[in-house]
């Protein structure tokens, strides 16, 4: 391939050959596996015999072989691109003897399985440092101990995927030890690439696997290992042992003190009741640890006590027995000993009082009461890792407000709004982002920092998680204009009386006394109730008298609903004269159904004619109620309307198109519409259309809908029945 001359000037001096070489061991090795011939395939495509084909023949050519090779789109370009000629042809006689020259006199084998006879399966690297032979001898003897499984079927199973033969990618590698914790560093893997990397982007791990298992056949054969995989205690001799690195830490922030300390993890030494209680309350709150069930397991008679083994035990159980020492276990017993027996303990006191972080206990009975969770002093405890500032240098400390000055007038005066770039790289909504990520942010708003400046900040806010950017945000940029603030609750203020409320008592006017009977015939018509029907089961005898405690119960259960002070004067007008607890309520309901009824007296004689048409209003709906003209154009423009029945018209399809919900009703400009589409609003007029719709209207929140099912029934029964206006 190298004997390939390239022209000055071309693009193609830029091109990795590595790169190329790659993707040409590809097609020889698909080539020398499966036997095919691409030669001829070009061939065919050049009757002249000029060694030059057209690029997109060459493409395509190649295209078919693409996947049995395990090649990419990128290495077909780049194999495309090094081959091809100013005028764009391709010289595919130069890329078959590049690929096919070492494989024309090759007699394919029958019994060849793996392919690993084109090339080396032990191709492995030389390191020529002795220092580094010796560190690698040691992290494949870890390795060898760490896998307690076999690794080949891990690796197998990319290899049937990717169709590489004994070798896998380099992240896949990384994949497999991670999986099968193996922890290493970064020098350590290096070291192992350095190994057993192949073709500058491959792993050999058929050499890694059989390195593996010799350190481990040498071991068993020599006695060196127990059943645990371990060396023995009494191996006579000295061998040179490796710690395997643990994971490396989160990239943090070069805080003041590089170790992370926790402030219930590594206590100082003489801490107080209170710092012991907030220290299980922080842990309890971090981990939503319920207390109570760790305890009132020992306490089966539930008398609120147990022993102080068992008390201990239950804070192990819980997890907080770690972080207390004998001398904090015993502050913390004094505190809740029981006073009527000193050897045990008042375990519910103590849950209540840690469970106070989370919410306060008979919250039921103070309606009024704020609760914060968790409270202040947990929320403002010092994070592990994070340093006590108050106890920082002066210098930090001053270089690190100045730099809070700077970056508070350039959000003031650029108006940047900071936190959705660092919520993009919280994914976990922890409050907490990688230092490096803090400074590219600060970057890239323009707010440049200083080393020291940027140092001082990441000492402030930065602990063992990261840096913590709310609590940077709250001291630097509020961002009152983006979210709004929490009011304080206000206190309950009754509301003032209206103006139309009179406190005083009315006074049994006519016209008062004209007003609640109206307002009782309204809502009785509308309900279609007959109140005599509940008033009548209070009177036993039939006197016609009833007490006026049950005339107003009376009221209220037939839904006839009116004030107190209305129903006072109901019963002073209606009021029996032998009786003064009793009230007349024959008369009452007399005077209630002269809306049903019409009384006319002629000769002395009362005649008693019922209304020729009894208008039923919608139940739902008082405002529907039709008056006796209105009844009568409604009546009339349903006679006409009934004409083109639903079977006819096919009203209700057009109907059941505006009813999306299907709830049964539309708006009454959808139903005007609907009768438009079928050419039947020149049947009626505006007024006999409004007299429709308040007659078949339904209240919906505060909008009148329009009932069109009911509808559809009248207009079936008007034509079935044969009331239908023929001519008008």
């Amino acid at each position: 391939m190298h004997s390939t001359k390239i022209k000055e000037g071309d693009d193609r001096e830029e091109m990795e050959l590595n790169q190329i070489w790659r993707g040409c061991r590809k097609i020889q090795g698909a080539i020398f596996r499966y036997n095919f011939d691409i030669c001829a395939d070009l061939k065919q495509h050049d009757p002249g015999c000029s060694g030059f084909v057209s690029e997109p023949i060459f493409t395509a050519v190649l295209g078919k072989y693409r996947k049995v090779a395990g090649m990419s789109e990128t290495e077909l370009r780049d194999v495309t691109d090094y081959f091809q000629i100013r005028d764009g042809r391709v010289a595919y006689r130069q890329f078959c003897k590049v690929v096919c020259s070492e494989t024309l006199h090759k007699v394919p084998k029958n019994d060849l399985a793996t392919g690993l006879e084109w090339n080396d399966p032990w191709h492995v690297n030389v390191i020529p440092q002795p220092e580094d032979r010796r560190k690698l001898c040691l992290i494949l003897l870890k390795v060898a101990q760490a896998s307690h499984i076999p690794l080949m079927p891990y690796f197998q199973d990319y290899e049937l995927i990717a169709q590489n033969v004994g070798v896998v990618t380099v992240s896949h590698f990384a994949r497999v030890l991670h999986f099968m914790k193996i922890p290493l560093s970064e020098p350590d893997f290096l070291l192992l690439l350095r190994r057993y990397m192949k073709d500058g982007y491959l792993v050999n791990y058929v050499a890694f696997l059989k390195h593996v298992d010799n350190i481990m056949a040498y071991l068993s054969e020599q006695k060196l290992l127990d059943n645990s995989h371990d060396i023995i205690a009494n191996f006579p001799g000295r061998l040179v042992d490796l710690e395997m690195s643990q994971l490396p830490a989160v990239d943090g922030c070069k805080l003041i003190h590089p170790i992370f300390p926790d402030a219930c993890n590594q206590p100082k030494k003489n801490r107080t009741q209170c710092d012991i209680i907030f220290c299980i309350q922080n842990y309890v709150y971090k981990n939503q640890v319920r207390t109570t069930e760790f305890l009132e397991s020992y306490d089966a008679l539930r008398v609120g006590s147990i022993t102080k083994n068992q008390f201990e035990r239950g804070l192990s159980n819980m997890g907080v027995g770690k972080n207390l020492t004998q001398r904090e276990l015993g502050i913390l017993l004094e505190r809740y000993t029981d006073p009527m027996d000193t050897n045990r303990v008042r375990w519910r006191n103590f849950a209540d009082e840690i469970d106070t972080v989370f919410t306060i206990k008979n919250l039921d009975k103070m309606p009024q009461c704020v609760v914060e969770s968790p409270l202040r002093h947990i929320q403002e405890m010092p994070r592990p890792g994070a340093i006590d500032w108050h106890a920082a240098p002066q210098s930090v400390r001053e270089l690190c407000e100045d730099a809070m000055g700077r970056i508070r007038i350039r959000i003031r005066n650029r108006r940047l709004y900071l936190h959705p770039f660092f919520r993009s790289y919280d994914k976990l909504n922890s409050g907490h982002v990688r230092c490096n990520i803090a400074t590219q942010i600060f970057r890239t708003n323009g707010i440049l920092l200083s080393d020291p400046e940027q140092d001082a900040v990441l000492s402030r806010y930065g602990n063992a998680l990261g840096f913590c950017y709310t609590k940077f945000l709250d001291d630097v940029d509020p961002a009152e204009y983006a979210m709004p603030a929490l009011v304080t609750k206000q206190e309950l203020v009754e509301c003032p009386p209206f103006a139309r409320d009179n406190q005083e008592p009315e006074d049994a006017t006519e016209e008062v006394i004209v007003r609640i009977l109206t307002n009782c015939r309204r809502q009785a018509l509308a309900k279609n109730v007959a109140v005599i029907e509940f008033m009548s089961d209070y009177d036993r005898h039939r006197e016609g008298e009833i007490l006026e405690s049950d005339f107003k119960r009376a009221l209220d259960n037939s839904s006839v609903i009116i004030k107190e002070e209305e129903a006072t004067i109901l019963c002073n007008i209606f009021r029996s004269p032998r009786r003064r607890a009793c009230v007349r309520y024959r008369d009452f309901c007399k005077a209630l159904d002269e809306i049903f009824i019409q009384l006319d007296t002629n000769m002395g004689d009362q005649l008693v004619t019922a209304v020729p048409l009894l208008h039923l209003p919608n139940l739902d709906c008082v405002d529907c109620f039709l008056s006796f003209d209105e009844r009568t154009i409604c009546s009339q423009a349903l006679m006409k309307l009934a004409r083109k029945p639903d079977e006819i018209s096919n009203l209700s399809q057009v109907f059941k198109d505006f009813d999306r919900e299907q709830c049964g009703s539309i708006t009454q400009n959808q139903f005007l519409r609907g009768l438009t589409v079928r050419d039947m609003h020149v049947m009626l007029s505006t007024r006999e259309s409004k007299a429709i719709c308040k007659c078949f209207g339904v209240k919906k929140g505060m909008c009148m809908e329009f009932n069109y099912r009911e509808f559809l029934k009248i207009l079936d029964v008007l034509f079935i029945t044969g009331q239908k206006k023929q001519n008008y």
